[in-house]
């Protein structure tokens, strides 16, 4: 009986190492996929599938919910992405500058815009093809990837009659934070002034 002692602690550990991966998948699924963000009701809609905008002072921001296309499919517990078309109609040069950007939730908590070489985290993605493993079977993708980087709205400056498009991140709401807001302080590039504010109402939907 001794014998066996080796391969049932191994027999364990390997029970122990499942259950644990799927404890772990589990809290990363519900971060990731228990709820998404969407247009507020009171939104002003733009034709973009789930997407709102705001204007002021000639500068207009649409804000498409749910746009991530890239890699990794799932940012899981790591960001929450959002698409922004910034088109600058003011007469001042538009600075963009990432603490410019913030999700607010009703409680009046703020989600800063998170630079995304400052991201941090891993997503989980399931092997592929899917039909040839289990759901078990997950790999580990450190944050950000390349996609990220490269897909990010970048630090500058947006001329008169210019336009940028590109994604912000911000960090996962907490939990009970169904009210949020996405808001924008337009900034003049050579002043420094703030000449005016954007807000677009959003929301978190269960899924």
């Amino acid at each position: 009986m001794k014998n066996w002692l080796p391969l049932l602690r191994e027999i364990r550990a390997g029970v122990y190492s499942v259950v644990l991966l799927a404890a772990v998948l589990g809290v990363v699924g519900c971060s990731s996929k228990g709820e998404v963000v969407v247009p507020a009701p009171n939104a002003f809609l733009a034709p973009h599938p789930e997407s709102a905008e705001g204007t002021d002072r000639g500068v207009e921001i649409v804000v498409e919910t749910n746009a991530w296309d890239g890699d990794p499919p799932d940012l899981g517990a790591g960001a929450i992405a959002l698409k922004v078309t910034i088109r600058n109609e003011s007469s001042h040069p538009l600075a963009i500058r990432y603490s410019n950007f913030a999700l607010v939730a009703a409680n009046d908590q703020r989600y800063s815009d998170i630079p995304p070489y400052s991201i941090t985290g891993r997503s989980y993605e399931h092997l592929q093809p899917r039909w040839a493993y289990s759901d078990a079977n997950y790999f580990a993708v450190p944050l950000p990837t390349k996609q990220m980087l490269e897909k990010a709205v970048a630090e500058g400056t947006v001329s008169e009659r210019g336009t940028v498009t590109g994604f912000l991140y911000f960090k996962k709401l907490a939990p009970r934070s169904p009210a949020i807001s996405f808001r924008a302080v337009l900034v003049d590039a050579q002043t420094g002034e703030t000449f005016g504010r954007i807000v677009v109402p959003l929301q978190v939907k269960p899924i």
